[in-house]
């Protein structure tokens, strides 16, 4: 009995999961990113230190989408990338050769798109648009 429940429970998450990576895919069709990359990368490219970031602006994008759209917090979605390749596909992050980022360079791009008017409208915007049933 409790080996078909741990069963039963196991393919009910790996059909969720196939449902969300299915999502992920309709996201990559649905989103204008170089649009979005053109539109950010300006305020992005040098922080209020005035040093260069690390992280590539279109990754910190596909994240902060990842983090709305499936209402993670900065803490959980960094866990979930190390933790789930197609997330980290999604987010453009070959975990051989590039740094995932951590929970305070997720809230800190968060901060860059809501302190900058004409990015969050975009931004907000652009997230609207995507089909609920690609969304939570």
């Amino acid at each position: 009995m409790l080996y078909s429940t741990i069963i039963s429970h196991m393919s009910e998450a790996l059909a969720e999961s196939r449902f969300r990576f299915k999502q992920l895919r309709e996201m990559e069709k649905s989103v204008a990113w170089g649009e979005l990359t053109q539109l950010i990368e300006p305020h992005y490219l040098i922080s209020k230190s005035g040093r260069n970031l690390v992280i590539p602006v279109d990754t910190m994008i596909r994240i902060f989408f990842l983090q709305h759209c499936y209402m993670m917090t900065p803490a959980a979605i960094e866990e979930a990338l190390f933790q789930v390749e197609e997330l980290r596909d999604f987010a453009l992050i070959n975990i051989a050769t590039d740094l995932i980022p951590c929970e305070e360079n997720i809230e800190a791009f968060s901060l860059l798109i809501n302190e900058k008017e004409d990015l969050v409208v975009h931004v907000s915007k652009t997230i609207n648009e995507i089909p609920k049933e690609i969304t939570l």
